[in-house]
């Protein structure tokens, strides 16, 4: 048991038996400890009116955090309380347990979960728990439900889970890609093309539009129409630059496309329809030139890589014809080819790898190869084929 230190003299009443067996009272004085002699100081944890407090070796009351048995504690500045609940220090918030132990991971607090990094830190935003997303709002609340995260709806599970695949939310279908956003539009899923209102909504599937495949109509009756749909445009036709590509009207112009796409078996309306998406209805004004009669972008990936030359209008529509064949026909091969390779990134396609139209697109693509990563770049190849050509 510790020893009381008497601060100033104290009388000590002490007993002295006398011969005869007679107790003699006697007092006498005790003189307190010299100044500057050790005193016994409080140190560890202290609990004082409800509260426990810390105090270091050298007696003086501990505050902010302190480690103390591999686990933190906070130790309020004004007073020096151990916290317990939430605390906000600096910018970050942090919950202590009850024990005043600091929180991390999951935590749930008045019915709402929050999660809090190793670091004690409150987490707002996406976190990645175990291989799964959660997000939690500003307020460190998990969130449940549909959310939107710059301008992309996603859905969380009652878990807080994020959704991917197919969901069905108060009657209503939905599609998430693996990256946990809603899928609105045109676009293929698990092997179909499935249509999505502009709120996510799954409105049904839409038939897959074949690459290789007969034109819609005869030539002279295709050729009128891909001429009335260039005229649409507004677009002057670029005949000056054109003609010396053997292709002086628009009229001649769509001949070609028709006699170059069906000798491959590729559909001329979609062939009609990528040359102008590509070159913003003979435009150009990109990479490629229009002298290059290269109509495709073919070869053209970016950072001003100019792609490749033809010698003239057919020559080039003839490339792009024979680079669309090798994605749709798995056995194609040169020598199946109607014509001599003109293609110079024939040997590159990957054979077979888009069949369909709206799998030109390589993000929209199973394989997630193609002509162009453009999001959506074949449903909209597919979109202006039914709008031009029905």
């Amino acid at each position: 048991m510790p020893s009381r230190a008497l601060s100033s003299a104290a009388s000590l009443s002490l007993a002295i038996t006398a011969l005869g067996g007679a107790a003699i009272p006697v007092s006498t004085a005790v003189a307190a400890p010299p100044a500057g002699a050790a005193q016994a100081q409080t140190t560890g944890w202290v609990a004082r009116g409800g509260q426990w407090y810390h105090f270091g070796l050298n007696g003086v009351r501990t505050v902010g955090w302190l480690e103390d048995g591999g686990r933190w504690y906070f130790l309020r500045a004004d007073t020096g309380a151990m916290a317990t609940g939430w605390v906000k220090d600096g910018h970050t918030w942090y919950y202590l347990y009850d024990s005043g132990a600091m929180a991390t991971g999951w935590v749930k607090d008045d019915n709402t979960w929050y999660y809090l990094y190793d670091s004690g830190a409150m987490a707002t935003g996406w976190v990645k728990d175990d291989n799964t997303w959660y997000y939690l709002y500003d307020s460190g609340a998990m969130a449940t439900g549909w959310i939107k995260d710059n301008n992309t709806w996603y859905y969380l599970y009652d878990s807080g889970a994020m959704a991917t695949g197919w969901i069905k939310d108060d009657n209503t279908w939905y599609y998430l890609y693996g990256s946990g956003a809603m899928a609105t539009g045109t676009v293929p899923v698990d092997g179909r093309v499935s249509r999505f209102a502009a709120n996510g909504a799954w409105l049904g599937y839409a038939d897959l539009t074949p690459v290789l495949s007969a034109p819609s109509s005869s030539r002279e009756a295709l050729i009128s129409s891909m001429a009335r749909a260039y005229r649409s445009s507004g677009r002057p036709y670029p005949s000056s630059a054109l003609s010396a590509g053997g292709a002086p009207t628009i009229e001649a112009f769509a001949g070609i496309i028709y006699d170059e796409a069906t000798s491959e078996g590729v559909s001329p309306e979609l062939l009609f329809c990528q040359v102008m998406k590509e070159t913003a209805w003979l435009r150009f004004g990109g990479d490629v030139s229009i002298g290059q009669f290269n109509f495709g972008g073919l070869g053209a990936t970016g950072g001003g890589a100019r792609g490749a030359s033809f010698a003239d209008v057919r020559t080039g529509l003839r490339a792009q014809v024979q680079h669309l064949r090798a994605y749709a026909d798995p056995s194609v091969s040169a020598s199946s080819l109607a014509h001599p390779v003109v293609d110079p990134r024939f040997s590159y396609v990957r054979k077979g790898s888009a069949p369909y139209v709206q799998y030109l697109g390589i993000k929209e693509n199973p394989a997630h190869v193609g002509w162009a990563t453009d999001p959506g770049y074949g449903t909209s190849l597919a979109e202006m084929m039914r709008a031009y050509f029905g």
